[in-house]
C-alpha cells in the first residue's frame, strides 16, 4: 500500500479542541528517548522527545489513558477497527533536521500505521524509498505497518506534534484475545 494522504481530516474546531487539550499545562507528557541505546554522533539531548501514550494493547495487557477521549475525533474517522497503539509524540525543534532511524511500529498482521500531524512545521516523515510526507496540520497519512519509515525533527517550530496510531481495520473492533 502506497501511503495515502488525507488533508483537512477534521473540522478546524475539532483540531483546535485536540490542540488546546494537549497544549494545556495539565496534559501529562513523559520524557522518552527516540532511539533506545547509545548512538555515536547523536547527542543525548537530540535523542529526546516527550510522549503521551493514549492506548496500548500488548501481551494481553491493555493500557487506556484517561485522556483517550481527546483523540476520539481522529479515531472515529476510521470507523470499526482494532486499535493496537495510540501515542502522541512531541519532538522539540532543532537547529538542523534529524532523522531518527527507519523502523516499523508493529508487526501485527494486516496492521496499518497512521500518522496525524497536529501542527505545521518543516519536519517530515521519511520512507525507505525516499518519499517524504511534510508535517502539515490536520493531515493524516496511512500506510501498511510493515513499511519502514522515520520521523525527522523540525527547525522552524518549537516542536513537531504527531499522533501515531497502529490499528487493524475491522468490522468487529474487539481484540481476539478479549473474546476468550
Amino acid at each position: 500500500m502506497t501511503p495515502r494522504i488525507i488533508d483537512a481530516l477534521l473540522s478546524p474546531e475539532a483540531l483546535k479542541g485536540i490542540l488546546e487539550a494537549v497544549r494545556s499545562e495539565s496534559f501529562p507528557w513523559e520524557r522518552s528517548e527516540i532511539l533506545r541505546g547509545h548512538f555515536p554522533g547523536l547527542d543525548p539531548e537530540d535523542n529526546l522527545q516527550f510522549v503521551h501514550g493514549f492506548y496500548a494493547w500488548r501481551n494481553r495487557s491493555l493500557y487506556r489513558s484517561p485522556f483517550l477521549p481527546v483523540i476520539a475525533p481522529v479515531l472515529n474517522w476510521f470507523g470499526p477497527m482494532r486499535l493496537i497503539k495510540a501515542k502522541l509524540n512531541r519532538t522539540p525543534g532543532r537547529s538542523r533536521h534529524l532523522e531518527y532511524g527507519l523502523h516499523v511500529d508493529t508487526r501485527h498482521r494486516n496492521a496499518l500505521t497512521a500518522i496525524y500531524y497536529l501542527n505545521d512545521n518543516n519536519g517530515y516523515t521519511l520512507f525507505e524509498d525516499g518519499a517524504r510526507i511534510a508535517s502539515v496540520a490536520n493531515r493524516l497519512v496511512i500506510f501498511n505497518a510493515n513499511l519502514r519509515h522515520t520521523g525527522a525533527s523540525c527547525t522552524d517550530s518549537s516542536a513537531r506534534l504527531v499522533l501515531n496510531l497502529n490499528l487493524i481495520p475491522d468490522a468487529n473492533p474487539v481484540h481476539e484475545d478479549q473474546r476468550r
